[in-house]
């Protein structure tokens, strides 16, 4: 029998199969299993139409169609670099805020680079994002509804899969935990996205205490850490959340979190010319990395309007390189690819060079 039209249809991207069912309506007086076919159609196969659910009644499709929906954030603005090397989305939130999600595509895989926040307070100098000021917290389903939205795309251009997602668009992940979790979970679970842990990172600017619940939570992904300095007293000046955490004290958290997780630690550098690319610099952040037993991810710094610094010259790069090797247990280089669309993703990922490795 046909019920009546909602008032306000019922959300279901963003939960399981058991929360969907816990969201109310009708799939909360049907079987479990009802449930779990909605969720593999939605994160397995990437549909977000119950009328293409066929091994769904008619009826009951109809129904679903008319009390929910799996509505993903629309795509306002597409903008690809020269030669697709990246892919950035510009996505209209349903509040009116626009937040960025960036593909980068290499020839070894193909990295979703996905927002945490609708703007970022962590004041970072050299950061673009940091121009926007506060904004808040993503849902579970603004989160989710990035990944579908790209991973539909590449389905639908012949594109295969995405390999990599990374936590490093707009925003602190960590600042936002409440829904990063969940959000993780999704991603993770088999009747989720299934992404691999390994294929997961959580890039942050340094919260301890998030740091140590992440660790506790029983979730496994990579930690990436923004440190970017090497004294307390640039770090400062860069990056404010110094004051409150000195970088000293999460890389103590790091440690915890290794011991817990017994996932990879990287520490992530940008390079900036005349303020952190020193030689001392340079034999600082080898020490780090030796005593944490993590790798070191240099990023070739991309300059914005709103930013005074300077990019480390291919030379200083290379020095800096060369003092590091012998120390640090590995050292990678990151160059952006896609500069005239990229401007606004701060310290994004873009390319892997492996430039020295030592085990």
């Amino acid at each position: 029998m046909r019920t009546s039209e909602p008032a306000q249809k019922i959300p279901l991207l963003g939960l399981d199969a058991e929360q969907m069912r816990r969201a109310g309506g009708p799939l909360a007086d049907l079987p479990a299993f009802r449930a779990r076919q909605v969720a593999r159609w939605v994160y397995a196969r990437g549909e977000t139409r119950f009328e293409a659910m066929t091994d769904i009644g008619r009826s009951l499709r109809e129904e679903l169609d008319r009390q929910y929906t799996l509505e993903c954030d629309p795509v306002m603005v597409r903008q690809e670099a020269a030669g697709r090397e990246a892919v950035k989305f510009l996505f209209l939130l349903q509040d009116g805020r626009r937040i960025e999600a960036v593909l980068i595509n290499t020839p070894e895989r193909r990295t979703t680079c996905i927002s945490s926040q609708a703007g970022c307070a962590y004041g970072c100098t050299f950061c673009a994002t940091a121009t926007m000021g506060a904004g808040r917290n993503l849902s579970v389903r603004e989160i989710i509804s990035q990944v579908l939205v790209i991973r539909r795309l590449l389905r639908e251009e012949g594109l295969g899969q995405t390999h990599n997602l990374v936590f490093m668009g707009m925003g602190e992940p960590l600042a936002n935990l409440t829904n990063l979790l969940p959000a993780l979970r999704l991603l993770q679970a088999d009747e989720g996205l299934a992404v691999g842990r390994r294929r997961i990172t959580v890039s942050t600017v340094g919260l301890v205490p998030p740091i140590l619940s992440l660790a506790e939570s029983g979730l496994r992904v990579r930690l990436a850490f923004s440190l970017n300095a090497t004294t307390d007293e640039v770090r400062d000046r860069l990056m404010p959340i110094n004051e409150k955490y000195p970088f000293r004290e999460v890389l103590e958290a790091l440690q915890t979190f290794q011991k817990r997780t017994h996932m990879r630690v990287t520490l992530e550098y940008v390079l900036l010319q005349g303020v952190n690319d020193l030689d001392d610099d340079a034999r600082r952040l080898a020490a780090f990395a030796r005593d944490l037993r993590c790798k070191v991810n240099l990023i070739a710094y991309n300059p914005h309007p709103a930013a005074p610094f300077v990019p480390t010259s291919d030379s200083g790069i290379g020095r800096f390189v060369k003092i590091m090797y012998p120390v640090a247990p590995a050292v990678t280089l990151r160059y952006s690819k896609g500069r005239d669309i990229l401007a606004a993703c701060g310290q994004l990922s873009t390319r892997w060079d492996e430039v020295g490795s030592r085990e």
